[in-house]
């Protein structure tokens, strides 16, 4: 054995340690990227738990693998998650983070003439690259209820070259049933011969009934249809960047032709493959961050918030007020929630951290709000 999950520890402490300093991330930092130490960080989504066990112990031998290029592992990791899955690795693209997928997926389906169409808000990263690619975007605002409008959308399909459904979608925390999705993208690909159909299922993972269910298997069937997944979320390995893709082989095909040599490194890849070994990992995750969740909820709408049913591990909660001041309140206070979304003025989108970490925050949101 070449590392010890005890000496990769060891070592950590005694770096600026983002694994062992969660909400303290910036000290080390701070006049590097500008943030202000001392902050509960629930502003990225990232998961409060980090690494399994395994992962950790995976991490600390990898670390002493770093000068061995990531093609001596290739198809391990492909393998692993094929397994997992149950499909074959031909079905199996990995990525760097699935923000890889996302990005190729648009120099892959998108041109001159067919754009990007997508909900707005969401996962902004497709939308970015097409317009720095000159390349048309069409934009769908949410329903009032946060949920995206699918008849709206399915009016525009003709014109696209990529549809971005991102269930269940980012910010808005909200999802689609199954059939929904189904039966959208369905009717898509008969208006539109060309079109592709990309479903980000970075939070897939946390779906709490009510239909939502993963796509994976309507992808594996029909062709132009690609799921994405992330090892960001559920996985707590948002730093090591790691993604894939699944769906039929000639659509990976083409967004495999934009995909960079060995884009997953040595150390994440490592990690993924021991986080996938552990089959209770995502029960004993989900769990963890229910509990949390639902606590956070009854705790913002005691405050006079307004909180979808969220499939993820954030809400967005409709504080009805300006947000941008919201947000500021609660920093000052040392808790850091997410960004503003134009088009949700009044809207805070809080990351589910761990139970102390929340606690500590709602209270801090219930102060700010009757203030």
């Amino acid at each position: 054995m070449i590392g010890s999950r005890r000496t990769f520890l060891h070592a950590a402490a005694a770096a600026p340690a983002l694994i062992l300093a969660r909400g303290r991330e910036a000290g080390a930092f701070a006049g590097a990227v500008g943030r202000i130490g001392g902050l509960v960080r629930l502003d990225s989504n990232e998961n409060a738990a980090g690494p399994c066990p395994a992962a950790l112990d995976a991490i600390a031998q990898a670390t002493r693998l770093s000068h061995v290029y990531p093609f001596r592992y290739g198809g391990a990791l492909e393998a692993a998650i094929a397994k997992r899955q149950g499909v074959s690795t031909s079905n199996v693209l990995v990525g760097c983070g699935s923000s890889e997928i996302l990005l190729n997926a648009v120099l892959a389906f998108t041109d001159a003439r067919r754009g990007l169409l997508a909900p707005l808000p969401t996962f902004e990263e497709p939308a970015r690259r097409a317009r720095q690619l000159q390349r048309p975007v069409q934009e769908v605002p949410v329903r009032s209820d946060l949920q995206v409008d699918l008849d709206a959308m399915a009016r525009l399909v003709p014109d696209a070259g990529l549809i971005f459904l991102c269930n269940p979608n980012n910010p808005t925390s909200v999802a689609l049933p199954l059939d929904q999705v189904r039966a959208f993208a369905a009717e898509a690909l008969k208006r539109n011969p060309d079109v592709v159909i990309l479903l980000d299922e970075a939070y897939i993972e946390y779906a709490d009934g009510g239909g939502v269910a993963s796509a994976l298997p309507f992808a594996l069937e029909t062709p132009r249809v690609v799921v994405s997944r992330t090892f960001s979320k559920m996985y707590g390995m948002a730093g090591l960047r790691v993604g894939y893709a699944m769906g039929q082989l000639d659509t990976l095909q083409r967004l495999a032709a934009w995909s960079l040599p060995m884009s997953v490194n040595t150390v994440g890849l490592h990690a993924a493959i021991a986080s996938l070994g552990d089959t209770a990992l995502e029960s004993r995750e989900r769990a963890r961050n229910a509990e949390v969740r639902a606590f956070t909820v009854r705790r913002l709408e005691a405050a006079g918030a307004r909180v979808p049913v969220s499939h993820a591990n954030f809400v967005m909660a409709d504080i009805g007020r300006d947000v941008n001041g919201f947000r500021s309140a609660c920093a000052a206070r040392g808790i850091a929630v997410g960004r503003s979304f134009p088009s949700l003025s009044t809207h805070a989108r809080i990351s589910i951290g761990t139970m102390p970490e929340m606690e500590e925050a709602c209270s801090v949101f219930a102060d700010v709000l009757k203030a």
